[in-house]
């Protein structure tokens, strides 16, 4: 009786050992299960560094790309293609020429008509046999573009005049040994400010002041004279 139950003791105790060895064996693999997963995920996962370190190369990359496009925008104007006065001159001499054979070979060039309108008081880039040519090409315009040549063409004569008229007055003033009156005075220091137009004007010599005037003078005489044609015209 005291032997079976010692042996049936022994059996309890040996499967209770059983049990927590299969319990701790349980509990190793979900626990090696775990750290593989965290593993895992650890590996694919952004750490914090990672994505500081992405974003500051995207801002470097945004920042040099902007610097490079501001760069660009700042490029001195000297890289851009100069006009070639005898190009300008060709295309005069082509529009004239397809205006009295009529053969269709002259094409406009919008480039080429403003370029010309900018440096067509400049003899060393327009010179006189092409100031004719252009004088020719701008009477046959439209209205709106004879109209400003017109008015830029009268400001110019203008502005010769009246400085011819003073040089003149001063002329005569230092002839009679007069000097300049405190009203005079005044009014040369309340003369409004120049343009950069007006500035680069005053650095011409005579000579070259004479050529702009005799230019100008030019244009408005012929187109005065187009436009009594016109007139003419419309009368018969």
């Amino acid at each position: 009786m005291g032997a079976g139950k010692n042996k049936n003791h022994r059996k309890k105790r040996i499967s209770k050992h059983v049990l927590e060895a299969e319990q701790r064996k349980k509990q190793a693999e979900v626990e090696n299960h775990l750290i593989s997963a965290a593993e895992r995920r650890k590996g694919s996962a952004v750490t914090p560094s990672d994505a500081s370190s992405a974003a500051a190369t995207k801002s470097a990359g945004g920042d040099q790309g902007a610097i490079d496009s501001e760069q660009k925008s700042v490029r001195p104007a000297s890289s851009s293609k100069t006009k070639d006065p005898e190009e300008a001159s060709s295309y005069l001499s082509l529009w004239n020429y397809d205006r009295k054979n009529s053969t269709k070979q002259w094409k406009f060039n919008k480039n080429t008509q403003s370029w010309l309108l900018r440096h067509m008081y400049d003899s060393d880039k327009v010179s006189k046999a092409t100031s004719h040519l252009l004088v020719e090409y701008l009477c046959q315009g439209g209205d709106g573009l004879r109209s400003r040549v017109e008015e830029d063409a009268k400001r110019r004569a203008r502005r010769y005049k009246e400085w011819e008229k003073e040089q003149q007055h001063q002329e005569e003033a230092q002839g009679g040994g007069e000097t300049e009156t405190e009203e005079e005075e005044v009014k040369s220091k309340e003369k409004p400010t120049q343009s950069s137009h007006d500035e680069a004007w005053n650095g011409l010599d005579d000579h070259d002041k004479r050529k702009e005037y005799k230019r100008a003078r030019k244009l408005l005489d012929t187109l005065k004279a187009r436009e009594k044609s016109e007139e003419n015209l419309d009368q018969k």
